[in-house]
């Protein structure tokens, strides 16, 4: 099961920040490919390592990578390793 812990919300900030989460995802589990909107979103990777597809194109990715998923865009992490891959996603909104 993945984890997904709300560190802060669009109600802690005067504007901008969607949120500001930290998740855990278990050894060949994924986030999911899916498409955003009006926003902006960045993955740190703590911890493990995993791929990710932007715009259907595949990067391998691990601790201390930062991945920035532009507005509009398509994205998701597969953590296709024997390990966890823990995360800070932080989303803009861009209105």
């Amino acid at each position: 099961m993945v984890e997904l812990y709300e560190i802060w919300g669009k109600a802690d900030f005067i504007r901008g920040c969607d949120f500001i989460d930290r998740q855990v995802i278990p050894s060949h589990l994924t986030v999911g490919y899916h498409k955003h909107s009006n926003n902006e979103e960045m993955y740190i990777i703590l911890e493990g390592t995993g791929t990710m597809t932007i715009d259907s194109q595949e990067v391998k990715v691990k601790k201390g990578d930062m991945i920035k998923n532009p507005p509009y865009g398509e994205h998701g992490l597969v953590n296709d390793s024997n390990d966890n891959i823990d995360l800070l996603i932080i989303q803009m909104n861009l209105e």
